[in-house]
């Protein structure tokens, strides 16, 4: 009898394990598939949102306008992290490791998230020791240190956030510091898990999901990194990610991407989408900022509005992925082209970094994911364009 029981609660829990996997994976497919459609409509509000910073003057507007950006925001880090979950649940996204220099990535990190640090009145700092060749993925690599800093600037109140590096023999110690709530010697072991947050029991999502360090700790399995955390509750904490060294490379220059135009003239941008909404968005944000906005939803579209303007862009912004199979990289490379000069690129993509990072590489242009918030997309423009 007991071993009737027995074999009845084994096929119970096999088949309850089944019924698992398979939500899981539909679960995984469906955000797959959805991840692209739904970035677009939320970086079409995020644009337009900023664009009403303008027209709203009376202090209730403004409250109100506060409220909707913070909301947008939320929106925005909810879905991305459900997204970068989807993607490491898939098993589609293999790492591919090679050598690097370090500080340009932290340069990009600093540029997308002082400003964030600073809306909050937090100093965000970046050491001068990361300055070392590493070998690592550097989209996932990227998606790591992004995940901590954001983690870090979510949980601090007061004080700084610090980026820094220690380079020993065989390797480059990264340290993410922060001095905002910590954490109790018995949270963390469990900070890793998915949906796990401190001082969150109110399930307060304007805290984000709790998923952020889950996707750490899945990059860092996947990349043979190993990631540590001590922490003083009221003090503060500090991930350590340790890296292996690469071989030397020597860096780019950034002097070809700096425009050309003479002192005083107006920046002109190219932006190319084929979604509508996206590109009327792009195209009122710029214009805010006092640069003339060529508009174009293909790469032929894109030709003609160079050549109708009699002087090439100043700066080029594409989706990656147009209609009728084009990429925006075709778009980039035909327009410097017909300009004869290497024009500043940014390439704005809803899919997996790495799918498009490979297309770009020889091609110096920066990729930044959709959705993007507008004070993102200026310190990327800032870096680009001085």
């Amino acid at each position: 009898m007991h071993e009737l029981e027995a074999r009845s609660a084994r096929l119970a829990a096999d088949l309850a394990r089944e019924d698992a996997e398979r939500a899981n994976a539909a679960k995984t497919r469906f955000l797959a598939a959805a991840s692209h459609d739904l970035r677009q409509p939320i970086q079409s509000m995020l644009l337009f949102a900023s664009a009403l910073d303008n027209h709203i003057t009376d202090p209730g507007g403004r409250e109100k306008y506060a409220m909707l950006e913070r909301s947008l925001d939320t929106l925005r880090d909810l879905l991305e992290g459900l997204f970068n979950l989807s993607r490491l649940d898939s098993g589609t996204v293999p790492p591919r490791p090679a050598s690097f220099p370090f500080r340009p990535l932290v340069e990009e990190i600093e540029a997308s998230y002082a400003p964030i640090a600073a809306a909050k009145r937090l100093a965000f700092r970046v050491g001068g020791g990361c300055g070392a060749t590493v070998r690592s993925d550097r989209t996932m690599l990227g998606q790591i240190l992004r995940n901590l800093v954001e983690n870090a600037i979510r949980y601090t109140d007061a004080g700084h956030v610090e980026l820094d590096c220690v380079s020993t023999r065989e390797d480059l110690r990264i340290e993410v510091r922060d001095t905002g709530i910590g954490i109790s010697a018995d949270q963390l072991d469990r900070i890793f898990e998915e949906f796990h947050q401190v001082g969150n029991p109110e399930r307060d999502r304007t805290q984000g999901l709790g998923i952020g360090l889950a996707i750490v700790r899945r990059l860092c399995r996947l990349l043979g990194h190993q990631i540590t955390v001590r922490s003083t509750p009221g003090q503060g904490s500090v991930f350590t990610l340790t890296v292996p060294h690469g071989e030397e490379q020597a860096e780019l220059p950034l002097a070809d991407a700096t425009p050309t135009a003479a002192s005083g003239a107006k920046r002109t941008v190219l932006l190319v989408d084929d979604d509508s909404i996206v590109l009327m968005a792009l195209r009122t944000l710029f214009e805010q900022r006092g640069y003339q906005a060529l508009i174009a939803g293909s790469t032929d579209h894109a030709l003609e509005r160079v050549r109708a303007a009699g002087k090439p862009p100043d700066l080029i912004v594409a989706d990656y992925r147009l209609r009728g199979g084009e990429i925006g990289t075709e778009t980039i490379l035909k327009v410097r082209r017909l300009s004869g000069r290497p024009i500043p690129a940014i390439i704005l993509t809803g899919e997996d970094g790495s799918v498009c990072e490979r297309d770009l590489a020889d091609h110096g242009a920066v990729i930044v994911q959709k959705p993007v918030t507008p004070r993102q997309l200026d310190a990327v423009i800032r870096r680009l364009l001085g």
